[in-house]
Order: structure tokens, then C-alpha cells, then sequence
């Protein structure tokens, strides 16, 4: 009886951190759900072979997809695994705010120079560098660099790899908020298994039923006792 109340106690928090944290993906195998979840801002963007290529057709331009229905909060996380194809300036990056065709911020992999990096756009209303760190393992030409993550914890933006190993960590003075997503800038990158999750992330995507499957589990193990 106390160990069924137990973990009667136990699904009761599962439960409640289910509501509390969403995930949502897109394994871009799908290229009608792609089209349909995401809002290009601008580039050319195409399902190639599993992965999502995005295509920055000249010097200058870039390519930016984001999700209209997730917005930067405290807690939220998103990673996404990404290759370089060839261009000018060989980088990609997770967008974590957003905020205008002006102003938009982004972190990930700046391939051409082998670094993670926090930024601000430099193609929408001028560069800014937050913090950037060396990787021997980001490569260009074609080569998957290790997946990674970005957090928003606080007024901190964090670079993750290898599972929770810190890359790079940048504090606002006041975190900016917009939408998120996906970018370039001049070159050619694709990217596969993109996943948020996040407090305010509504699950969604190749996720979308397991949360309740894993609480029907849960419960049948109790009345199984």
C-alpha cells in the first residue's frame, strides 16, 4: 500500500511536469508538416535527403525560418544537428529571439572559423558578438558537427554539447524575446531533428502522443499492485 501511494506520489509530479514542460520537433522527413509549422522570412528553403537545406542565394542574404507559435522564455531549450555545404561564410545557428526583420539573435556554429557563438545578426541591423569559443570539431564541407543545444536560462543564452558540457554562456542585461528558429547567413547549411522544449513549448510534432502514453504506463504499473 505505501510503496502504490508512493508512486501514485511519483506520477502525480510526472503528470504535473508534464504540463509544466512541452516538446516539439520536426525530423524534416515530412516536408508538408515542415511547410505547415514553419514561416520563412527569407532564403530558400528545400527537404533534401532527410535534412531541411537552407540556401542563401547571394553575398549579403541569409535564410531565417521560425516557429510562429514558440517564443523565447526562461527555460526554454532547443537543439537541432547541422552541416555545412559550402558558401561565403559557412555557419548555422538557432534564432532565440526573433524579435523584427531588424533585430535578431541567434547562437550556434560559425563553421567557417571552427567557434560557437552567440550573436546578433550582422545582416539585420549590425553585428554583435556576445561570446564565441574554438572547436576543433566544427568543420566545413559537408561534415556533421556534434549536435548541440541552446538554453535560455534567466538572462543567460548557453551553448551546450555532449550532452550538458557548456560551450559558451552570454548574460543580457534584459533578455531579448521574439519568435524562434532556424538561420544562415551566405552559404548553404542543412539541418535535421530540430527539438524545443520549454514551459511555454506546446508539444507537438513526432513527440505529441508520448506524453500521455508515458502516464498511462505510469498508472497501469499502480493498478497492476
Amino acid at each position: 500500500m505505501i510503496k502504490s501511494l508512493v508512486l501514485a506520489g511519483f506520477c502525480l509530479f510526472f503528470a504535473t511536469s508534464l504540463v509544466l514542460a512541452g516538446t516539439w520537433n520536426d525530423d524534416f522527413e515530412d516536408a508538408a508538416f515542415t511547410q505547415k509549422a514553419w514561416e520563412i522570412k527569407q532564403g530558400d528553403w528545400e527537404i533534401k535527403d532527410g535534412w531541411w537545406e537552407a540556401f542563401s542565394p547571394s553575398t549579403g542574404k541569409g535564410c531565417f525560418a521560425i516557429l510562429p507559435e514558440i517564443e523565447t522564455h526562461d527555460g526554454l531549450t532547443m537543439e537541432v544537428t547541422e552541416k555545412d555545404m559550402g558558401g561565403g561564410w559557412q555557419n548555422g545557428y538557432i534564432i532565440f529571439a526573433y524579435v523584427s526583420d531588424t533585430e535578431i539573435y541567434y547562437a550556434g556554429a560559425r563553421i567557417g572559423r571552427g567557434k560557437w557563438s552567440i550573436e546578433k545578426s550582422a545582416l539585420a541591423g549590425g553585428e554583435q558578438n556576445f561570446g564565441d569559443i574554438p572547436d576543433g570539431r566544427i568543420k566545413a564541407g559537408g561534415v556533421v558537427i556534434p549536435r548541440y543545444k541552446v538554453a535560455i536560462e534567466g538572462k543567460d543564452v548557453v551553448i551546450y554539447t555532449d550532452g550538458n558540457k557548456e560551450q559558451v554562456r552570454a548574460s543580457f542585461p534584459k533578455m531579448p524575446v521574439g519568435r524562434v528558429g532556424l538561420a544562415n547567413e551566405n552559404t548553404t547549411t542543412r539541418f535535421d531533428d530540430f527539438v524545443a522544449s520549454g514551459p511555454k513549448v506546446k508539444s507537438g510534432g513526432k513527440f505529441a502522443l508520448e506524453p500521455a502514453g508515458n502516464l498511462v504506463t505510469c498508472w497501469g504499473n499502480i493498478k497492476a499492485r
